[in-house]
Protein backbone atom coordinates (compact mmCIF):
# COMPACT_ATOMS: atom_id res chain seq x y z
CA UNK A 1 0.00 0.00 0.00
CA UNK A 2 2.36 2.65 0.86
CA UNK A 3 4.04 2.10 -2.92
CA UNK A 4 0.90 2.99 -4.11
CA UNK A 5 0.31 5.73 -1.77
CA UNK A 6 3.73 7.12 -2.78
CA UNK A 7 2.84 7.47 -7.07
CA UNK A 8 -0.36 8.75 -5.72
CA UNK A 9 1.06 11.16 -4.08
CA UNK A 10 3.88 12.23 -6.87
CA UNK A 11 1.70 11.63 -9.70
CA UNK A 12 -1.65 11.80 -8.87
CA UNK A 13 -1.71 7.94 -10.07
CA UNK A 14 -0.75 4.69 -9.17
CA UNK A 15 -0.84 3.66 -12.99
CA UNK A 16 2.60 5.04 -14.64
CA UNK A 17 0.87 7.20 -17.10
CA UNK A 18 0.71 10.51 -15.48
CA UNK A 19 2.67 12.47 -18.60
CA UNK A 20 0.99 10.22 -21.13
CA UNK A 21 -2.49 10.68 -19.63
CA UNK A 22 -1.41 14.71 -19.84
CA UNK A 23 -0.64 14.38 -23.60
CA UNK A 24 -3.39 12.32 -24.53
CA UNK A 25 -6.15 14.90 -22.71
CA UNK A 26 -4.85 18.03 -23.71
CA UNK A 27 -3.03 17.52 -27.21
CA UNK A 28 -4.62 14.05 -28.60
CA UNK A 29 -8.24 15.14 -27.40
CA UNK A 30 -7.84 18.90 -27.11
CA UNK A 31 -9.29 19.49 -23.76
CA UNK A 32 -9.08 22.34 -21.14
CA UNK A 33 -6.49 21.92 -18.15
CA UNK A 34 -6.45 23.90 -15.08
CA UNK A 35 -8.51 26.83 -16.72
CA UNK A 36 -11.22 28.70 -14.04
CA UNK A 37 -14.02 26.84 -14.68
CA UNK A 38 -17.69 26.68 -13.97
CA UNK A 39 -17.36 22.21 -14.21
CA UNK A 40 -14.31 20.22 -12.91
CA UNK A 41 -14.24 16.80 -14.21
CA UNK A 42 -12.57 14.17 -12.97
CA UNK A 43 -11.77 11.88 -15.72
CA UNK A 44 -10.38 8.87 -13.33
CA UNK A 45 -7.27 7.23 -13.45
CA UNK A 46 -7.45 4.29 -16.29
CA UNK A 47 -10.62 5.65 -17.91
CA UNK A 48 -9.71 7.94 -20.88
CA UNK A 49 -6.94 4.86 -21.93
CA UNK A 50 -8.89 1.53 -21.03
CA UNK A 51 -12.51 3.21 -21.80
CA UNK A 52 -11.64 5.89 -24.88
CA UNK A 53 -14.36 5.73 -26.77
CA UNK A 54 -16.81 5.91 -23.75
CA UNK A 55 -14.97 8.81 -22.66
CA UNK A 56 -14.42 10.88 -26.20
CA UNK A 57 -18.01 10.92 -26.52
CA UNK A 58 -18.45 12.36 -23.30
CA UNK A 59 -15.83 14.97 -24.39
CA UNK A 60 -17.45 15.36 -27.77
CA UNK A 61 -21.11 15.77 -25.54
CA UNK A 62 -19.66 18.35 -23.34
CA UNK A 63 -18.40 19.60 -26.36
CA UNK A 64 -22.48 20.05 -28.10
CA UNK A 65 -23.72 21.36 -24.92
CA UNK A 66 -21.33 24.16 -25.11
CA UNK A 67 -20.29 23.23 -21.28
CA UNK A 68 -17.58 25.94 -20.04
CA UNK A 69 -15.59 22.87 -18.25
CA UNK A 70 -11.90 21.75 -17.58
CA UNK A 71 -10.02 19.03 -16.18
CA UNK A 72 -6.93 18.94 -13.86
CA UNK A 73 -3.82 18.43 -15.17
CA UNK A 74 -2.40 16.77 -11.94
CA UNK A 75 -5.95 14.72 -10.82
CA UNK A 76 -5.15 12.36 -7.93
CA UNK A 77 -6.72 9.12 -7.67
CA UNK A 78 -8.99 8.25 -5.06
CA UNK A 79 -7.64 5.31 -4.27
CA UNK A 80 -9.74 2.45 -6.03
CA UNK A 81 -6.25 0.39 -7.19
CA UNK A 82 -4.92 0.51 -3.63
CA UNK A 83 -7.96 -0.64 -2.16
CA UNK A 84 -7.74 -3.42 -4.47
CA UNK A 85 -4.42 -4.36 -3.15
CA UNK A 86 -5.05 -4.61 0.17
CA UNK A 87 -6.94 -6.54 3.20
CA UNK A 88 -9.99 -4.65 5.26
CA UNK A 89 -7.57 -4.70 7.95
CA UNK A 90 -5.87 -2.38 5.89
CA UNK A 91 -8.58 -0.19 4.93
CA UNK A 92 -9.11 2.40 7.41
CA UNK A 93 -5.32 3.87 6.68
CA UNK A 94 -6.19 3.82 3.11
CA UNK A 95 -9.41 5.53 3.84
CA UNK A 96 -7.10 8.54 5.12
CA UNK A 97 -4.90 9.05 2.38
CA UNK A 98 -8.17 8.47 -0.27
CA UNK A 99 -10.30 11.15 1.76
CA UNK A 100 -7.09 13.21 1.01
CA UNK A 101 -6.13 12.61 -2.04
CA UNK A 102 -10.30 13.08 -3.12
CA UNK A 103 -9.87 17.14 -1.24
CA UNK A 104 -7.05 17.54 -3.37
CA UNK A 105 -8.88 17.87 -6.06
CA UNK A 106 -11.70 19.34 -4.80
CA UNK A 107 -9.30 22.40 -3.27
CA UNK A 108 -8.03 22.55 -6.89
CA UNK A 109 -11.54 22.03 -8.32
CA UNK A 110 -12.90 25.21 -5.99
CA UNK A 111 -9.60 27.60 -6.83
CA UNK A 112 -10.52 27.35 -10.32
CA UNK A 113 -13.90 29.02 -9.29
CA UNK A 114 -16.47 25.50 -10.47
CA UNK A 115 -19.40 25.43 -9.28
CA UNK A 116 -19.32 21.73 -9.03
CA UNK A 117 -17.37 18.72 -9.60
CA UNK A 118 -17.77 16.04 -12.09
CA UNK A 119 -16.76 12.18 -11.42
CA UNK A 120 -16.62 10.26 -14.52
CA UNK A 121 -15.78 7.21 -12.66
CA UNK A 122 -18.43 5.56 -10.85
CA UNK A 123 -15.86 4.15 -8.15
CA UNK A 124 -14.51 7.78 -7.83
CA UNK A 125 -18.37 9.00 -7.57
CA UNK A 126 -19.24 6.55 -4.40
CA UNK A 127 -15.65 7.26 -2.62
CA UNK A 128 -16.46 11.09 -3.13
CA UNK A 129 -19.60 10.45 -1.84
CA UNK A 130 -18.49 8.49 1.21
CA UNK A 131 -16.00 11.37 2.41
CA UNK A 132 -18.19 14.56 1.28
CA UNK A 133 -20.97 13.68 0.57
CA UNK A 134 -22.95 16.13 -2.40
CA UNK A 135 -21.14 19.26 -1.81
CA UNK A 136 -17.84 20.11 -1.02
CA UNK A 137 -18.08 24.07 0.86
CA UNK A 138 -20.91 25.42 -1.86
CA UNK A 139 -19.69 23.34 -4.66
CA UNK A 140 -21.48 20.35 -5.98
CA UNK A 141 -20.39 16.90 -6.63
CA UNK A 142 -22.07 15.69 -9.31
CA UNK A 143 -22.11 11.85 -10.80
CA UNK A 144 -21.73 12.50 -14.81
CA UNK A 145 -25.21 11.64 -15.67
CA UNK A 146 -26.55 14.13 -13.25
CA UNK A 147 -23.70 16.50 -14.85
CA UNK A 148 -24.96 15.83 -18.55
CA UNK A 149 -29.22 15.88 -17.39
CA UNK A 150 -28.25 19.34 -16.44
CA UNK A 151 -26.28 20.57 -19.53
CA UNK A 152 -27.51 18.89 -22.36
CA UNK A 153 -29.47 20.60 -25.06
CA UNK A 154 -32.03 19.91 -27.55
CA UNK A 155 -34.22 16.48 -28.12
CA UNK A 156 -31.96 13.26 -28.61
CA UNK A 157 -33.64 10.94 -31.26
CA UNK A 158 -32.67 7.39 -31.31
CA UNK A 159 -35.36 4.52 -32.80
CA UNK A 160 -33.79 1.17 -31.07
CA UNK A 161 -34.51 -1.14 -29.34
CA UNK A 162 -31.88 -1.83 -26.39
CA UNK A 163 -31.12 -3.54 -23.16
CA UNK A 164 -29.78 -1.56 -19.90
CA UNK A 165 -27.63 -3.04 -16.84
CA UNK A 166 -27.30 -0.82 -14.06
CA UNK A 167 -24.65 -2.69 -12.23
CA UNK A 168 -24.83 -3.91 -8.78
CA UNK A 169 -22.07 -1.63 -7.34
CA UNK A 170 -21.11 -4.37 -4.58
CA UNK A 171 -17.48 -3.50 -4.97
CA UNK A 172 -18.73 0.12 -4.61
CA UNK A 173 -20.64 -0.06 -1.79
CA UNK A 174 -18.16 -2.26 -0.10
CA UNK A 175 -15.42 -0.13 0.11
CA UNK A 176 -17.44 3.10 0.29
CA UNK A 177 -20.00 2.17 2.99
CA UNK A 178 -23.25 4.76 3.36
CA UNK A 179 -22.16 6.45 0.31
CA UNK A 180 -25.66 7.20 -1.59
CA UNK A 181 -25.85 7.80 -5.36
CA UNK A 182 -28.29 9.06 -7.63
CA UNK A 183 -28.55 6.08 -9.98
CA UNK A 184 -31.91 7.17 -10.98
CA UNK A 185 -29.88 9.95 -12.78
CA UNK A 186 -28.80 6.91 -15.71
CA UNK A 187 -32.47 6.26 -16.51
CA UNK A 188 -33.49 9.60 -16.62
CA UNK A 189 -30.83 10.13 -19.17
CA UNK A 190 -31.99 7.70 -21.07
CA UNK A 191 -35.51 8.16 -21.13
CA UNK A 192 -34.83 11.64 -22.73
CA UNK A 193 -34.38 9.75 -25.89
CA UNK A 194 -36.79 9.76 -27.77
CA UNK A 195 -37.76 6.76 -29.49
CA UNK A 196 -35.60 4.58 -27.73
CA UNK A 197 -37.25 1.39 -26.07
CA UNK A 198 -35.47 -0.08 -23.14
CA UNK A 199 -35.39 -3.28 -21.47
CA UNK A 200 -34.27 -3.69 -18.10
CA UNK A 201 -31.36 -6.46 -16.98
CA UNK A 202 -31.54 -7.44 -13.55
CA UNK A 203 -29.05 -5.39 -11.68
CA UNK A 204 -28.80 -8.02 -8.80
CA UNK A 205 -26.75 -10.15 -11.66
CA UNK A 206 -23.17 -8.70 -10.88
CA UNK A 207 -20.83 -8.52 -14.05
CA UNK A 208 -17.79 -10.10 -12.28
CA UNK A 209 -19.59 -13.48 -11.64
CA UNK A 210 -22.65 -13.47 -13.75
CA UNK A 211 -20.94 -12.44 -17.15
CA UNK A 212 -22.04 -14.82 -19.10
CA UNK A 213 -25.71 -14.72 -18.16
CA UNK A 214 -25.70 -10.91 -18.55
CA UNK A 215 -25.23 -11.46 -22.20
CA UNK A 216 -27.26 -14.64 -22.42
CA UNK A 217 -30.43 -12.35 -20.79
CA UNK A 218 -29.58 -9.87 -23.75
CA UNK A 219 -29.33 -12.16 -26.61
CA UNK A 220 -32.59 -14.14 -25.14
CA UNK A 221 -34.72 -10.89 -25.82
CA UNK A 222 -32.93 -10.67 -29.44
CA UNK A 223 -31.86 -7.44 -28.85
CA UNK A 224 -28.53 -6.21 -30.25
CA UNK A 225 -27.42 -3.31 -27.58
CA UNK A 226 -26.49 -3.60 -24.43
CA UNK A 227 -26.06 -0.28 -22.82
CA UNK A 228 -24.36 0.37 -19.51
CA UNK A 229 -23.57 3.52 -17.00
CA UNK A 230 -20.46 1.91 -14.94
CA UNK A 231 -17.07 2.44 -15.97
CA UNK A 232 -15.75 -1.15 -14.58
CA UNK A 233 -19.07 -2.91 -15.78
CA UNK A 234 -18.42 -1.87 -19.52
CA UNK A 235 -15.09 -2.23 -19.55
CA UNK A 236 -15.60 -6.37 -18.88
CA UNK A 237 -18.99 -6.47 -20.08
CA UNK A 238 -17.16 -5.40 -23.97
CA UNK A 239 -14.43 -7.96 -23.52
CA UNK A 240 -16.40 -10.70 -22.33
CA UNK A 241 -18.96 -10.03 -25.59
CA UNK A 242 -16.52 -10.16 -28.14
CA UNK A 243 -14.99 -13.49 -26.08
CA UNK A 244 -18.38 -14.67 -27.33
CA UNK A 245 -18.91 -13.71 -30.45
CA UNK A 246 -19.78 -9.71 -30.58
CA UNK A 247 -23.43 -10.00 -29.45
CA UNK A 248 -24.79 -7.89 -28.44
CA UNK A 249 -22.86 -4.77 -28.79
CA UNK A 250 -21.95 -3.18 -25.68
CA UNK A 251 -22.04 0.34 -25.63
CA UNK A 252 -21.59 3.11 -22.66
CA UNK A 253 -24.16 4.98 -22.46
CA UNK A 254 -22.54 8.18 -23.09
CA UNK A 255 -21.86 6.69 -27.11
CA UNK A 256 -25.60 5.77 -27.39
CA UNK A 257 -26.47 9.59 -26.15
CA UNK A 258 -24.02 11.11 -28.78
CA UNK A 259 -25.47 8.26 -31.20
CA UNK A 260 -29.01 10.25 -30.12
CA UNK A 261 -27.66 13.41 -31.18
CA UNK A 262 -25.99 12.35 -34.95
Amino acid sequence: MEESVNRITSQGSILESGKQRHYLLKYGLGLNMDKPSSYTIIAGCANPFALFEPFRDFVELMRLFDVDYTFLKKEYCCGNLAYREISKEERPKLDEHSRQFIENNLKQAKKLGSKAIVTFCCVCCYLYNRFFGNEYEGMRILYYPEFLLETMKGTPRLDKNVAYYEGCYRYQRDIAPGAKINLKSNHELLNKIEGLQVSQVPSNLCCMNDLQKIIEVVNNQELDTLVTSCTGCYAVLDVTSKLMGGKPQVKYITEILLEAYK
